[in-house]
């Protein structure tokens, strides 16, 4: 774990003995697509191991919290997660902005073959603004600046989260680990913790600008009514924190493996590059609703989902008391079980060639290919049941608009110096710890490629 090889040694232990292994003395995981609905739809929690609180707040959250404090504010930040026009115009705003600042390096570059940029960072700063404004009602100015907020340093935070991860398996040693920690090392985070609560305290001061999740956070509606309805500022803080580190790498991760499998096949490329330049006229006229609607575009990025899974982990529960039986086989309470996404998406039991970049595995027509045996109930990029990732719609939106907006405004190719990091090789802290991935950009040749 410690070493980001975990995914990796899980994935291997799978592809040797089968759908059910044993990974530690009283841990289980599962490939079996039957283990979605039977472990996460039911009432099992985190395990000790996993279900922890980050350091400097005391307050619960989505992760740690009970199951009644879970159900409270997953209620209260419902309505934040359902899709609108003016959502919808914040994320448009930001993707057009990054669509300009890669005009101008394309226009800047002396030599006019079209800029080099790596993906990875631009991808970084779109998202970490978006989801900044859609959270607090201000971006992180990544966009404007051409560079990281510090506030982003809380994503090498995940790397210690991990050793601390790692310790609770070895109790006490957890304990005395946080007794013995000097306050130095919580600087960084320290800080993170300071800007988030300088962001909540100006976005309060100063009002809304357009409707974001602090909205619904402290609705003063909600705050004299019932206790369901409620989340306390430290609630907030720690929570909307969490919103915003997830809701920005889980695209950003997803974008850049997109790219690179494209890069790597540029015949799917040009499929996906036809399907979107031959819809739309004008940047201004592509729409989430009607990114909805294209077929290759969506199974493009359901690909990239199998592929690169913004958690490659298992999310780890534990059987309650009683018991529970789990894809056929009955387990004694206490024993921790998951659905590791990235072994699963990679089985040979449960895709015809998993490590193959196949768009059209998930389109209707191909139903009696090669994939038609696919068992894709076990695709569950964003989980099941109460604990399920409530920011589908917004990461699809988001996924959609920045990649046919890439597509339509340029084309892209790897650049003759430069070589595309293997994704599958990379290490895994909980996140992908993804690597700077080089596209060469320049200006698009609409009209040849549309009337291809």
């Amino acid at each position: 774990m410690i070493a980001g090889d975990l995914p990796h040694d899980v994935k291997s232990i799978h592809e040797h003995y089968g759908e059910i292994v044993r990974v530690g003395p009283d841990e289980l995981s599962f490939t079996n697509p039957a283990a979605w609905k039977d472990i996460y739809t039911k009432d099992f929690l985190r395990p000790y191991t996993h279900r922890d609180k980050p350091p400097g707040k005391d307050a619960e959250n989505l992760i740690s919290a009970s199951e009644r404090d879970h159900y409270r504010f997953r209620k209260v930040l419902a309505p934040a997660f359902v899709q609108s026009s003016e959502q919808e115009a914040v994320v448009q705003s930001h993707v057009n902005l990054l669509i300009d600042k890669l005009r101008r390096a394309v226009e800047n570059d002396e030599a006019q073959e079209g800029a080099v940029v790596d993906v990875l960072k631009w991808f970084n700063y779109t998202t970490f603004d978006i989801i900044g404004d859609l959270v607090w009602g201000s971006s992180f100015g990544c966009l404007e600046a051409v560079r990281y907020h510090p506030w982003i340093q809380v994503i090498a935070q995940f790397k210690t989260a991990l050793i601390v991860g790692a310790t609770k398996y070895y109790s006490p040693l957890d304990t005395i680990l946080t007794m013995i920690t000097p306050k130095s090392a919580m600087a960084d985070l320290m800080q993170i913790w300071k800007t988030t609560e300088e962001k909540i305290a100006q976005r309060l001061e100063l009002g809304p600008s357009h409707e974001d999740m602090i909205s619904h956070m402290l609705d003063p509606k909600k705050q004299s009514s019932a206790a369901d309805f409620q989340m306390s500022l430290s609630e907030v803080e720690i929570n909307s924190m969490l919103i915003v580190v997830a809701g920005s790498e889980s695209v950003t991760t997803v974008l850049t493996g997109i790219i690179n499998y494209l890069l790597r096949d540029p015949s799917k490329l040009q499929v996906l590059v036809r399907e979107v330049r031959s819809t739309f006229q004008s940047n201004e006229d592509i729409t989430g609703l009607s990114l909805s609607r294209l077929s290759y575009l969506n199974a493009v990025i359901n690909e990239g989902l199998r592929l690169c899974p913004t958690i490659p982990d298992g999310m780890r529960r534990e059987v309650p008391k009683g018991g529970a039986t789990i894809a056929g086989h009955f387990l004694p309470p206490g024993t921790v079980v998951s659905i590791p996404q990235w072994s699963s998406y990679q089985a040979t039991s449960n895709f015809h060639s998993p490590t193959l970049f196949a768009p059209e595995r998930w389109l209707e027509g191909f139903a009696e290919s090669q994939y038609s045996k696919d068992r894709k109930d076990v695709f569950q990029p964003f989980s099941l049941g109460p604990h399920n990732c409530p920011g589908r719609s917004l990461a699809y939106l988001e996924t959609r608009l920045i990649l046919a907006k890439m597509v339509w405004n340029f084309d892209l190719k790897v650049p003759e110096d430069a070589a595309l990091p293997e994704w599958e090789t990379q290490k895994i802290y909980w996140f992908w710890d993804k690597q700077a991935t080089y596209a060469r950009i320049s200006h698009a040749g609409k009209r040849s490629v549309a009337s291809q």
